[in-house]
């Protein structure tokens, strides 16, 4: 007969060594011998693109019904039964409401809050606290990290971004309080210190650099840790691990290469412009790896990501685009900028097709990453030459540990608030509301 163990390894067990604290994934052992899964914990992941879509090629009209719409979403056709693309829905905060120009800042300080923000370039700041972060205050101390806030564009950190309207708007999807935005981090290797540093050892930036000088590898601090710990798990828990401690060198390795490339290509550009080359790319993909991996290792269940700011004219040359895509969005109807348009569109999706994937990939006892996550994504604006901010671009993936199911296209009505939305995410989370911003009720997930 077997030796059954009695006593699981802890879920949040860490490698540690010197400044790290290395999280691990699921391993059998975390489990006591013949005990069931534990019942997934729900994830949302809340993504921002910025200026509007091609709508013709997002949801194309002889296709509504259809589980994927439109020649944009066809990357997606793979989670077909695991997607809904909404149609409907609107941010009444976005919209002007007396205050003039300045879409494209209200469209990012409302995307999350669904609140119109006050038009001020100073310190009056006045938007909404937005669904992360109330997700995440109503979550506080079940993961290390109440949650990550996460762009590509770092943005101007004072002055004006839009028609009188503050940079602090353009730069930022949460809010912690209606005057407080949170700020994001764009740079994959400060996440990964900030991840896998251990918090009860934290070291100024000046000896992290030394640390980093002397071990390049996390792996080099937790080697003991590590050695430790395998010699207490079955052969299946340790070949999970040593597929794991892989995967953490690789992605360090490619943070390496990301770093240098910028070093090359950003020397003679100035701070505030992003990219529009290979490192963009690679930014993006390390981002959604960084928030596989904190998914993964449960150092959180709230994500926001910024992929472009308010108005982002990032130019993607690698895409044959060399325009700025807010220049862009002004397209006037002209065929040849709509067209570019749907190529940049289409290269998000892409890459979240990729971030689906490899949360598919990641299994957590008897079902996959995905099958955690809400994964929204979307913009604050329909159509960038109109500016308008009803009938917005939003799908989800994944299943919130059973609260959704994929739905294919669901036509929500004309001017159906986000909030509602958001809504019925908060309670899929277990941050029971009754009402979110303008919501009027929460909508259907499964």
């Amino acid at each position: 007969m077997p030796n059954l163990r009695r006593v699981a390894l802890d879920r949040r067990t860490l490698l540690r060594g010197g400044a790290a604290g290395l999280a691990l994934p699921w391993l059998d052992a975390m489990l006591p011998a013949m005990t069931p899964s534990p019942a997934p914990k729900p994830v949302a992941v809340f993504i921002f693109s910025p200026n509007g879509m091609n709508m013709q090629q997002w949801r194309s009209p002889s296709e509504v019904g259809a589980a994927v719409c439109g020649p944009t979403l066809a990357p997606l056709q793979g989670f077909a039964p695991r997607l809904t693309v909404f149609g409907g829905l609107e941010i009444s905060g976005g919209w002007s409401h007396g205050d003039g120009p300045g879409d494209h800042a209200r469209a990012v300080a409302s995307f999350l809050t669904c609140a119109h923000p006050r038009k001020t370039g100073g310190a009056d700041l006045q938007a909404g606290v937005s669904v992360d972060q109330q997700i995440a205050r109503a979550l506080d101390g079940e993961s290390p990290f109440r949650s990550l806030e996460l762009g590509l564009e770092r943005g101007r950190p004072a002055g004006i971004c839009d028609s009188g309207y503050s940079c602090a708007y353009s730069n930022n999807v949460s809010w912690s309080a209606p005057d407080r935005p949170v700020a994001k981090e764009t740079n994959p290797r400060e996440v990964f210190a900030r991840m896998f540093g251990d918090p009860e050892l934290a070291l100024d930036e000046g000896e992290r650099r030394a640390q980093r000088a002397r071990h390049r590898s996390i792996l080099d601090l937790v080697r003991a840790d590590a050695s430790s710990l395998r010699r207490e798990l079955g052969a299946a828990d340790r070949r999970k691990l040593s597929q794991y401690l892989d995967s953490i060198r690789d992605l360090e390795q490619r943070l390496d290469q990301a770093d240098s490339a910028q070093d090359e290509v950003l020397a003679d550009v100035p701070e505030d412009l992003l990219d529009a080359g290979r490192t963009y790319t690679q930014g993006l993909q390390l981002m959604y790896e960084l928030i596989t991996l904190a998914i993964k290792t449960e150092q959180t269940r709230v994500v926001s990501l910024m992929i472009g700011n308010g108005g982002s004219n990032c130019s993607y040359r690698f895409l044959g685009v060399d325009e700025g895509h807010h220049e862009l969005s002004h397209h006037g109807g002209v065929e040849e900028m709509r067209e570019k348009i749907a190529r940049i569109d289409r290269f998000h999706i892409e890459q979240l097709a990729g971030f689906a994937a490899r949360l598919r990939d990641e299994q957590r006892g008897d079902h996959d990453l995905l099958h955690e996550s809400m994964v929204l994504y979307g913009s604050g604006i329909s159509d960038g030459n109109r500016h308008n901010h009803g009938d917005l671009p939003m799908l989800m993936l994944g299943e919130g540990g059973g609260a959704a199911k994929g739905r294919g296209y669901v036509d929500t009505g004309a001017g159906t608030p986000m909030a509602n939305l958001y809504l019925a995410v908060m309670n899929a989370m277990g941050a029971r509301a009754g009402r979110f911003a303008d919501s009027t009720a929460p909508l259907a997930l499964r």
